[in-house]
């Protein structure tokens, strides 16, 4: 029989949340302390009631968790499912929530972040990704987390570095502007066109905003990949 070649387009991987604290630049690490406080809070009053059902989970499945952040365990799952390679996108975690990148640049990741905490925790998950990704990197095309809406020349600049590391899975985008300028405004031209010269599809996750939401600007979020054209993430 003819053997098929299985790549996952969504995959998912992340530190536990407070060990992302040793990727963060020094100068952020103080409110990254008071906002995994805050976040960790938010999270044991979500899953009052679903304690036993969380621990019981974890650990049931803690040997096959690790592969979230552990590349050797990760292989051996990859391998276990039969899949060659996968597109890794961040949040590994969606029993507790608790491997997400800091300061919300995760899946959720949203303008009402100070742009510098934006950055900050992008930046520190783009870290940990691309050295999770150098091991195996035939097999792995990360997501570098790119808030653009924050600071177009900032974007620019970790668009580069991603891709100069390693991250060639693309750019993950906020879902929403918030208050800044919507995706098509011009003003966002030079992070379409460095995604464009170094072979970066742009992703985005809808799922944070009501449909009410989009306005008329439901089609930016359909035709991101086909407007930059072709890609081979996988060789």
């Amino acid at each position: 029989m003819d053997r098929y070649l299985v790549i996952s387009a969504d995959c998912h991987a992340g530190l536990p949340s407070e060990q992302y604290r040793d990727w963060l630049d020094p100068a952020h690490r103080e409110a990254f302390d008071d906002y995994l406080a805050r976040r960790q809070a938010m999270i044991r009053q979500l899953m009052a009631g679903d304690d036993d059902f969380a621990q019981r989970w974890e650990e049931e499945n803690e040997e096959g968790l690790r592969g979230a952040w552990d590349a050797g365990r990760r292989d051996k799952e990859l391998d276990g499912d039969g899949v060659a390679g996968e597109v890794i996108f961040p949040d590994a975690d969606s029993v507790t929530g608790g491997a997400s990148p800091p300061f919300g640049a995760g899946l959720s990741g949203s303008t009402d972040v100070a742009p510098e905490l934006a950055f900050a925790g992008a930046h520190a998950h783009n870290r940990w990704l691309a050295g999770l990704c150098s091991e195996s990197p035939e097999r792995r095309a990360g997501i570098a987390l790119v808030p653009i809406s924050h600071d177009v020349d900032a974007a620019v600049a970790e668009i580069r570095w991603a891709r100069e590391h390693g991250l060639r899975g693309g750019i993950l985008i906020p879902a929403m502007w918030g208050t800044r300028a919507p995706y098509h405004d011009r003003a966002y031209d030079p992070v379409w066109a460095v995604c464009q010269e170094l072979d970066m599809p742009v992703h985005t996750h809808s799922g944070p905003a009501p449909r009410e939401q989009y306005g008329e600007h439901l089609g930016i979020y359909w035709c991101f990949s086909s407007l930059l054209g072709d890609h081979h993430l996988l060789q």
